[in-house]
C-alpha cells in the first residue's frame, strides 16, 4: 500500500517556536526563523522515522487491487471510505459491510470479504480514505522530547561534521532509542 499525505498539519499544534526558544534559552527573536526551520525539519524527521504524522492529517492508502493490507503509517484515527474503479473504470464506494479494519494494532490493517471485480488495467484502483497521526494534545512526551533534542543539537552544531581535534566525526544524535517504541513497521 502506498500512502498519500492529502492534509496539512499545524506544525504549531504539536511544539511552538516560543517553546523551543525556551528550552534553548533563546531570549531575542532574531533567529526565530532559523528555529521554526529547525523544527519544521525535525518534525519532519520524526514522521519519516516512526512513519507516522504528528496531527490529525487526512491520508489516502492505494492499493493496485483489494488484499489483505498492513497501512505503513499510523497511528490510523480512522477509515472513513473506501472506494474503487469498478470493471467499467467509474468510481464505486464499497460498503462498509465488505470490509473490516483494525486500527488498536501498532500497523493498522484492513481485510475485505466478496470485494468486487474491479477494473484490470490501472494501477491503485482501490483506494482507502482515512484520518492518520496523532491528534496534537496526544502527541507522546518522548516524541516531544525527540523534536526539542534534535531543534537543539540543529541549533547548536549547524554542520553535520566537525573536526575537533583534527578528526572529522559525525555528531550522534540520540534520539533513536527514544523514538523507536513509535515506529510503525510492515513487511513488504
Amino acid at each position: 500500500m502506498t500512502i498519500e499525505i492529502t492534509g496539512t498539519p499545524d506544525f504549531d499544534g504539536v511544539i511552538t517556536v516560543a517553546q523551543l526558544k525556551e528550552h534553548l534559552r533563546v531570549d531575542s527573536s532574531d533567529e526565530d526563523t532559523l528555529i521554526q526551520a529547525y523544527r519544521n525539519a525535525a518534525i519532519a524527521w520524526v514522521e519519516d522515522y516512526c512513519n507516522t504524522r504528528l496531527g490529525d492529517v487526512a491520508a489516502v492508502g492505494y492499493m493496485d487491487n483489494f488484499y489483505n493490507a498492513r497501512f505503513p503509517i499510523g497511528p490510523v484515527a480512522s477509515i472513513t471510505s473506501v472506494t474503487y474503479l469498478d470493471t467499467a473504470n467509474a468510481s464505486q464506494t464499497l460498503a462498509t459491510t465488505k470490509y473490516w479494519f483494525d486500527i488498536k494494532t501498532k500497523a493498522t490493517r484492513i481485510t475485505f470479504d466478496s470485494a468486487p471485480d474491479i477494473y484490470e488495467n490501472t494501477f491503485n484502483a482501490v483506494q482507502v480514505n482515512m484520518l492518520v497521526g496523532y491528534p496534537e494534545a496526544s502527541i507522546p512526551n518522548p516524541i516531544i522530547t525527540a523534536i526539542r533534542l534534535m531543534v537543539g543539537h540543529l541549533y547548536e552544531n549547524r554542520q553535520e561534521v566537525t573536526s575537533g581535534g583534527g578528526v572529522p566525526r559525525e555528531i550522534p544524535m540520540g534520539m533513536h532509542a527514544i523514538l523507536s517504541p513509535y515506529r510503525i513497521i510492515t513487511s513488504v
